[in-house]
């Protein structure tokens, strides 16, 4: 079997596996176990590593927010670390008070 072949296989095969319950997930995995010829634990990993196409989740970053996350507090701010020609943190508070 030709690895274009395989892949097509693949992504036909492993969108139903991943949807389908317990039972149906063995017979899905026998059956491409013998037509791959892989491994079942080597089998699995293929089929659980195929992405399906989903949205993609918003998620926040864990942490305390942001101080200049306010966009009339962040424009000028940006503006004067461009101007001081983009200073680490430590110059940059030095430099606000001028």
């Amino acid at each position: 079997m030709s690895p274009t072949a395989k892949k097509e296989l693949l992504k036909t095969i492993a969108p139903r596996y991943q949807k389908s319950r317990r039972r149906e997930r063995s017979k899905i995995l026998d059956e491409f176990c013998v037509i791959f010829n892989y491994n079942r634990k080597y089998a699995i990993r293929k089929l659980l590593a195929f992405k399906l196409k989903r949205r993609p989740e918003i998620t926040r970053k864990p942490g305390r927010g942001s101080k200049y996350a306010k966009p009339e507090i962040l424009k000028p701010l940006q503006q004067i670390w461009l101007f001081a020609h983009r200073p680490c943190s430590k110059r940059l508070k030095a430099i606000l008070p001028e």
